[in-house]
């Protein structure tokens, strides 16, 4: 069975993708440390709060908190992202933002000690009649409370 013009482009542009990314991930983790400096909350998706300390910006990233503090979610534009899940009642996820074609953002609250993990995928969003790589991301934050 052959293939068209637009399925080999996208299947390069889903490689091409996933080689990036894994990529990030790599080099990412290489110079992890423990940090409270505003320029690292962006790789983590953290709207900046002094109260959250970035443990690791690697993959997943990891972050602690203290019980009763809340963290506001921004997730990355370009992506179609489904609602954020909790693992635990530690961390409540408390009030999810959407726009047209997702969730944009989330917060997630400290309601006890512990630790949970927060999941959600995205999918690229794409126009319609142009050609559009088969990738999903999954996003990951581990959020240890105090």
């Amino acid at each position: 069975m052959s293939r068209t013009l637009g399925t080999h482009l996208r299947y390069a542009l889903a490689v091409a993708a996933l080689l990036a990314s894994s990529f990030a991930m790599v080099t990412s983790t290489a110079g992890a440390t423990s940090t409270t400096e505003p320029s690292a909350f962006p790789v983590c998706g953290i709207v900046p709060n002094p109260a959250v300390h970035i443990v690791s910006s690697g993959s997943p990233c990891v972050i602690r908190v203290r019980v009763g503090t809340n963290v506001r979610i921004k997730f990355r534009t370009g992506f179609r992202w489904g609602d954020p899940v909790s693992s635990s009642k530690a961390v409540v996820v408390t009030t999810i933002s959407r726009y047209s074609i997702g969730v944009d953002a989330a917060t997630l609250h400290a309601a006890a000690v512990g630790q949970a993990f927060i999941r959600t995928t995205g999918t690229v969003a794409c126009r319609p009649g142009v050609a559009c790589p088969q990738l999903a991301l999954l996003w990951i934050l581990k959020v240890i409370v105090t």
